[in-house]
């Protein structure tokens, strides 16, 4: 190879790392539409040098961020009936199954199924430092983990709530308030998604 055709190359691969190793700060990213394929993704450090994501959003315009992706694809959820061990819109969902598939479809972060294993692999955080895209637990039977949502700020959550009930938003108060374990922020999880 020459070292003409070994230039773009070496440019590429610097690109796709600088990409997946951007940090978590939302002001080092934003995304504009592109169309209904993706998203353009352009980082505060590598300016002219556009990342195109192919599974976007596609009602979501102006400034995006994968957490907002994350946000959007857990409230796009809302109605659907809970479903003890659902984790598709097909089947429904369980608490961990939305969140699961919120984080996977809108971050390309796998999460563990139960709301017990994601709270193990949840960076912990304090009440006031917890960000709209950070994991909520509770322990709503007995004094461990049993259930998880997705904080969207403001003291407001969105979350399967249990059988007979409808995925929801909720406030963080009265009877959640009792129940509150903690605040987890997911790793990865505001990176962009190279899915």
């Amino acid at each position: 190879m020459s070292s003409v055709s070994v230039k773009p190359f070496i440019l590429c691969t610097v690109g796709l790392a600088v990409a997946v190793l951007a940090g978590c700060s939302e002001n080092t990213k934003s995304a504009d539409a592109l169309d209904s394929d993706g998203y353009v993704v352009r980082l505060a450090h590598a300016k002219n040098a556009p990342t195109v994501f192919s599974r976007a959003p596609t009602s979501l315009s102006g400034d995006v961020t994968t957490v907002d992706r994350v946000v959007w694809n857990a409230q796009k959820q809302q109605g659907k009936m809970y479903r003890y061990g659902g984790e598709t819109p097909q089947t429904g969902f369980d608490c961990s199954g939305l969140t699961q598939f919120a984080f996977g479809q809108g971050a390309g972060v796998s999460l563990p199924r139960t709301a017990a294993a994601q709270y193990n692999a949840a960076m912990k955080i304090s009440q006031d430092q917890a960000t709209k895209g950070d994991l909520v637990f509770f322990h709503t039977h007995g004094s461990r983990v049993s259930h998880v949502g997705i904080y969207l700020g403001n003291g407001k959550f969105v979350h399967a709530p249990r059988t007979g009930r409808a995925i929801t938003t909720e406030a963080l108060d009265g009877y959640w308030a009792r129940k509150l374990i903690g605040f987890g922020r997911v790793p990865g999880a505001c990176r962009p998604s190279l899915s």
